[in-house]
């Protein structure tokens, strides 16, 4: 069960995240239906519920190895997991304060941005290699 667990919060997750950076991302800021403050509020939206779960996800994963007794299996879940939380209580509120301040075209905005994407990006490497080196 908790090979399955392990294997079913990483896989997931970086299903979940190749879908929010590919698809719903995209489709937001290109619709044509939202302004694009609008497209940014919703964008960082889901990218807050998205690192929420990463973080109960990645803690999921990281248990699961610990119980199975293989502790090496945790690392890049956990690292995937430090990456999140440095998005969500870093990164992601300084973008927003920058926005809130109208200051969306400032190089440290833009900079910010790349970091966040940078970011989740690192997430979707590590969480591949959890799934590709789960436990046996």
């Amino acid at each position: 069960m908790a090979r399955f667990l392990f294997r079913l919060s990483c896989a997931g997750l970086l299903g979940a995240q190749i879908f929010f950076a590919a698809v719903a991302a995209q489709a937001v800021f290109h619709s044509g239906s939202l302004e694009r403050r609008q497209a940014g509020d919703l964008v960082g939206a889901m990218l807050a519920r998205l690192d929420a779960g990463t973080l109960a996800f990645t803690s999921i994963a990281v248990l699961c190895a610990v119980l199975l007794g293989q502790p090496r299996r945790a690392l890049a879940p956990l690292l995937a997991g430090v990456l999140a939380a440095l998005s969500a209580f870093a990164v992601t509120p300084a973008v927003h304060a920058l926005r809130d301040a109208g200051e969306t075209a400032s190089r440290k905005f833009g900079m910010l941005h790349g970091a966040s994407a940078a970011l989740l990006l690192a997430e979707m490497i590590l969480l591949a290699v959890a799934v590709w080196f789960a436990p046996v």
